[in-house]
């Protein structure tokens, strides 16, 4: 007789095929570039300390303009993540962030530094990340014009308003 005949069962060895590992999907160039985004805009630079910034208070420093400009590069991101195809509730989401940031960020030195701690980029990144599915079809840029337009205007329509009166009590405790 031979040894293999003898030999006991294994009743422990798994007889049905093993699950294939999760599908991985490869990263969309639009998700590469939110992302490079928002690391420059938010924690590019290391300080002393381990606190990172990025250009994002940098460029807030200039006085009205630097906070504009920064809200127009943060208007991107969630541009390119309306074309990745999240939910109109996810990028309102996002564009409260920016909002928060660039209001706050009028008020000079303090608002730099709220810029610096509040990263509304990388809030942006995370809600990006927690919503995005790449099963989902991408939208056209014609599907989103309107709606980042409308919402651009009436967020510039607030931001003026604040630098405005922002403005009027500045001149009002210098005596103008």
């Amino acid at each position: 007789m031979s040894n293999q005949s003898l030999a006991k069962p294994d009743w422990n060895a798994r007889t049905e095929p093993l699950r294939p590992e999760r599908i991985v999907y490869p990263d969309s160039p639009r998700l590469q570039r939110i992302r490079f985004m928002c690391n420059l805009l938010d924690q590019c630079f290391t300080l002393p300390g381990g606190m990172r910034i990025g250009i994002d208070p940098i460029i807030g420093l200039l006085p009205g303009l630097g906070d504009l400009v920064a809200a127009a590069l943060s208007l991107y991101i969630i541009y390119e993540a309306a074309r990745l195809g999240l939910r109109k509730r996810t990028l309102l989401r996002m564009i409260v962030n920016v909002a928060i940031e660039s209001l706050i960020g009028t008020f000079p030195v303090l608002g730099d530094i709220f810029d610096a701690v509040w990263k509304a980029n990388m809030r942006n990144l995370r809600l990006i990340e927690l919503h995005y599915s790449p099963g989902i079809p991408e939208r056209p840029a014609g599907q989103i014009g309107g709606w980042i337009f409308g919402t651009i205007a009436i967020f510039l329509i607030v931001y003026g308003a604040i630098v405005v009166l922002f403005l009027k009590a500045i001149l009002s405790l210098l005596g103008f």
